[in-house]
């Protein structure tokens, strides 16, 4: 079964991989970058779009006179590729037509359009649609607009970024349900492929490795499910300096010792209309709070239509916002899924609320609308809707006031580390959660998990620096792993805990909540710490991480292409790893890496910023 929605003529545009042209199945030089971009971005609209807009975002540098120009002198690079006319353009929009131009996006779209069609619930696979699913997956080569990239566009890059992680998310269901229905059947190889294939579009997915050593141990390959739980291993030690969760743990020992293990093949999906925080991989010491806030969720307790978490930077509340979005008596709770947008200090409001529409089958990727349309029309679509919506690390009242489209059934959650936007997001001040940092026995364990070598050979050196650091756990976690990466080394790590020791003494500590609101996230303990991080780098390294700090998203999140260009060298993985070591940055999913808040005005007063 082939899916083509009705296209049989010559010109195909594929966007999965590397973006190509092909005409009668050669392949066509496009001379201008932009021609490509340009392409790819009508070819996934919805509607035509203005010459106005497509000239200011493809030339964002460039005044509307030069703008409108430089497109117009782009559009014959499109036009004359093939005999065929397949693009609509007037003196006011443009567009490309439909019936002139196969997509490998539109055609992934289309058949999973279909599948969806079925009368069975979202993870199910039935005899019809298991070929559909089947070319969706094979239509996914690669991501979307993999390697291609326009220098110095930041919008254009925050768009490319949103339909790459919504169609790899897509892409990952459908490979989610295919090995496990593979699973079921007992055609373990066909399982196998597909799970390796949604392992590898996140190799940090946990649940992913698990479903792989299911598959290898029903299949008879004990010693492959073995090496699977390694290799999860060693990805998270290297990536996340973090052990795997108790239930991956759990059925490795199952496996090594032949015992019974539940042959059912998990999906750990989460509801189709779901946008996730990251998962994390660590969270210590929080059961209490974790309890307080699912009972204000209704979960053992009277539902709270509205809390906000407030804390001080680094306390930990994207961790708790992370952990209670993929708890499983969260998700039940709101069967009908979970939606998260990031704030910081300059969001992208539109670009946040288009992934809910997105999401919410609302719209199609590249479609442009209003806040005040997509509010409207998020509003009348969660009236009747049980879902969970959380607004991260808000800065600025205004900014969460698009995302209040809550219905009766619905639970809101924000967060923010400001005093004064926490009670105003509040309907009344018991709606307001402080996030405190951890006890001093709390914190040790932290340290110990983080790194378990220094916490046994130095104990009293230990619960010192944990009082030092005030049970802060951003502190905790760059200290560990700091420590842990000496130790790893083979290094004594007694001198490095003497110096973060006086360091943190030599300063006078504050209360946490003194430094709320003040203009200065960060507080003295915390500065000598990172600096003591970024002093042990060379002097190349400690200016590339400066150079982080000028991004500007918000959470500070780069891949590698990014960081690349952004230190004008080929291959940054060298310099990746060591600040990946030093705990200056950190993996999350999909290739990309994250710097604290905290972090980033540290890299920035390198600078003199």
């Amino acid at each position: 079964m082939h899916i083509e929605s009705g296209y049989m003529g010559d010109l195909h545009l594929f966007l999965f991989g590397s973006p190509r042209i092909e005409y009668q199945g050669k392949v066509i030089e496009v001379e201008r970058r932009k021609a490509l971009a340009l392409a790819a971005y009508l070819a996934l609209a919805e509607q035509p779009q203005s010459r106005d807009s497509l000239a200011a975002l493809l030339w964002p540098d460039l005044d509307q006179e030069r703008a409108r120009a430089a497109l117009r002198s782009t559009l014959p690079a499109l036009t004359a590729l093939s005999p065929q006319a397949w693009v609509d353009a007037d003196r006011t929009v443009i567009a490309l037509k439909r019936d002139a131009v196969s997509v490998d996006v539109q055609n992934f779209l289309h058949a999973l359009m279909q599948s969806r069609a079925h009368s069975h619930g979202p993870e199910g696979v039935c005899a019809e649609c298991l070929p559909l699913l089947e070319e969706i997956a094979a239509f996914y080569r690669d991501d979307f607009l993999a390697g291609f990239a326009l220098p110095h566009n930041a919008e254009y890059e925050q768009w490319q970024v949103t339909q790459r992680e919504w169609l790899r998310r897509e892409c990952g269901g459908v490979l989610r349900r295919l090995a496990r229905y593979y699973g079921e059947a007992q055609a373990y190889e066909q399982a196998i492929h597909h799970a390796r294939q949604w392992l590898g579009l996140d190799p940090l997915q946990e649940p992913a490795h698990r479903m792989l050593m299911r598959l290898y141990a029903a299949n008879g390959q004990r010693a492959e499910a073995i090496r699977q739980y390694q290799t999860c291993v060693d990805i998270l030690d290297a990536e996340l300096a973090t052990p795997p969760e108790n239930e991956t743990t759990w059925l490795y020992e199952a496996i090594k010792t032949n015992e019974p293990i539940d042959k059912t093949f998990e999906m750990a999906a989460s509801p189709a209309a779901s946008i996730l925080p990251t998962c994390p991989t660590l969270v210590i010491g929080r059961e209490d709070t974790l309890r307080d806030l699912k009972e204000r969720l209704g979960i053992g307790g009277e539902r709270c239509a509205v809390t906000v978490i407030q804390g001080w930077p680094g306390v930990g509340k994207s961790t708790i916002i992370g952990a209670l979005a993929h708890d499983p008596e969260v998700g039940r709770a709101f069967p009908d899924g979970i939606l998260c947008a990031l704030m910081g200090e300059t969001p992208s409001l539109l670009s946040e609320l288009m992934v809910w529409a997105d999401a919410l089958r609302l719209t199609d990727p590249g479609k442009t609308r209003s806040l005040e349309e997509l509010t409207t029309q998020l509003t009348a679509v969660l009236r009747d809707r049980r879902m969970l919506l959380i607004v991260d690390d808000v800065w600025q009242v205004e900014h969460a006031v698009p995302f209040k489209v809550a219905g009766q059934g619905c639970a809101m959650l924000f967060s923010s580390r400001l005093n004064d936007v926490a009670q105003a997001l509040a309907p009344t001040p018991r709606d307001v959660y402080r996030l405190s940092v951890l006890s001093e026995e709390q914190a040790l364990l932290l340290l110990s998990v983080l790194t378990p070598e220094t916490v046994a050979e130095y104990p009293h050196e230990s619960r010192s620096l944990v009082r030092d650091l005030e049970g802060l756990p951003l502190a905790l976690q760059v200290a560990g792993r700091l420590l842990h990466s000496e130790a790893r080394l083979g290094w004594g790590v007694g001198d490095l805990l003497a110096e973060l020791q006086q360091g943190a003494a030599l300063l006078s500590a504050q209360a946490p909540g003194d430094m709320v609101g003040t203009g200065h996230d960060t507080t003295p303990t915390i500065a000598a710490l990172l600096r003591r991080s970024t002093d042990s780098l060379d002097e190349l390294t400690t200016q590339r991480f400066a150079l982080l700090g000028l991004f500007v998203p918000k959470p500070a999140t780069f891949d590698l292409r990014a960081m690349a260009a952004a230190w004008d060298i080929p291959d940054p993985k060298p310099t990746v790893r060591v600040l990946v070591n030093r705990g200056l940055l950190e993996p999350v999913s999909s290739g990309r890496f994250q710097m604290h808040a905290l972090l980033v005005l540290h890299a920035r007063s390198l600078l003199g910023v």
